[in-house]
């Protein structure tokens, strides 16, 4: 009896040692996962698009422009025009009078109306109009200096035009005026030979 219980002592010693023991023999191969490389390809595609996202320069936003607010256009207001029509008379319309006398004449205008520097040269002008019967000749007309200032720089002239019943012509004399401020007056005539028929006034005022 002693010795069976030995024996069955001796049994599971044996059997509990034999656990123990390391397994002798290969080990057991590691299982494969199939869907492995995917795996692997998709987190390394994943992080490739976050890097290059983190580097990629920063996308521009685009800004709208301002619309432009399409604004009425006025409606044109009619303006009404009063025109006063001013009649500028030129000295060759002034009317005429009429003389039944060969040799006859009608002053229309007179210059320098303006004032005139101290011992500045001028022209004195005359606008004569022939309002006789006959022709003035040229070759047989000239206007002289009678009396007054004697600011002419040349006493006589040659009649400028041969000048037909009812025209004009303008008479010039070339002037100087005095050196003391005042007005002065020249008197001149147009002769026909030694007899005069047309009187001619000029006064200047000078500054």
């Amino acid at each position: 009896m002693r010795q069976s219980n030995r024996l069955s002592l001796f049994l599971i010693a044996a059997v509990i040692t034999f656990a123990c023991l390391p397994r002798l023999g290969p080990e057991p191969l590691p299982t494969f996962d199939a869907n492995a490389p995917l795996t692997a390809i998709v987190l390394t595609a994943g992080a490739a698009a976050t890097q290059t996202a983190l580097n990629a320069p920063p996308t521009a936003t685009a800004t709208p422009l301002p619309t432009k607010t399409p604004t009425d256009t006025p409606t044109p207001t009619p303006t009404f025009l009063f025109l006063i029509p001013t009649r500028v008379v030129d000295p060759t319309q002034i009317p005429l009078g009429v003389s039944q006398h060969d040799f006859d004449c009608q002053v229309l205008s007179a210059e320098p109306k303006d004032l005139v520097g101290a011992s500045t040269r001028f022209f004195g002008k005359w606008v004569v109009a022939n309002i006789g019967v006959s022709v003035w000749d040229i070759n047989s007309l000239d206007y002289r200096f009678t009396s007054g200032e004697k600011i002419q720089l040349q006493s006589v002239y040659d009649f400028p035009a041969t000048v037909t019943p009812g025209a004009t012509v303008e008479l010039t004399v070339d002037m100087q005026a005095p050196a003391a401020p005042g007005t002065y007056t020249t008197k001149w005539n147009i002769y026909r030979g030694n007899r005069s028929f047309c009187d001619m006034e000029l006064t200047v005022t000078v500054k």
